[in-house]
């Protein structure tokens, strides 16, 4: 885990920023900017490990509280 910052995360944090404008996303005011930073931050580690071929991660779900998860 490196803890420098990394620089193609960063249009990812802006567009975040963005969306938290918009009327349609006004629920993402009511939650602190950290924790959405580390939402996208967290999405990205996702998506790296699924497609990096050293590692046998698959594609990325989100969890469900209530059945199966299809997809």
């Amino acid at each position: 885990v490196s803890l420098t910052p990394r620089k193609d995360i960063k249009p990812l944090l802006a567009v975040a920023k963005k969306f938290r404008k918009f009327r349609k996303y006004a629920w993402l005011k009511e939650y602190d900017s950290i924790a959405l930073q580390q939402a996208v931050i967290n999405l990205d580690v996702a998506f790296s490990n699924c497609f990096n071929p050293k590692l046998k991660a698959r594609f990325p779900m989100f969890k469900r509280k209530h059945g199966k998860l299809l997809g």
